[in-house]
């Protein structure tokens, strides 16, 4: 448990030391906020892309661009996309938490009557 906190404490001296407690930006924050939705956008985006390339690659006469098996590749590869940018998004999110630039923390702990 000693070196698990030691090695936290260390990622956290060489992230501020890279530049990890910046105030985050628009996109950054969005990201932070929304997770989900970030790894929607970017998986779609890079699917949508994947599908303009087979469409152009079976104008320019592309035998074998729509079969089942490139179909289903693109898509796998697309959730996989999705998928990272969600871990990405939360990993955003763990980060502006700990320097304290996440705004959906610091609203819950508000000092109403208990």
């Amino acid at each position: 448990m000693r070196l698990l906190r030691l090695l936290a404490d260390w990622y956290w001296r060489v992230d501020a030391f890279l530049g990890g407690g910046v105030k985050p930006n628009r996109g950054q924050r969005f990201t932070a906020a929304h997770p989900v939705r970030f790894g929607l956008i970017m998986g779609s985006a890079l699917g949508t892309f994947m599908g303009v390339v087979g469409l152009i690659c079976a104008a320019l006469g592309a035998p074998y661009v729509f079969t089942l098996f490139n179909l289903l590749f693109c898509l796998g590869l697309a959730t996989v996309m999705g998928v990272c940018m969600v871990g990405v998004g939360y990993i955003a999110r763990w980060g502006q938490r700990h320097y304290g630039y996440y705004p959906h923390e610091v609203q819950d702990q508000s000092d109403g009557p208990a």
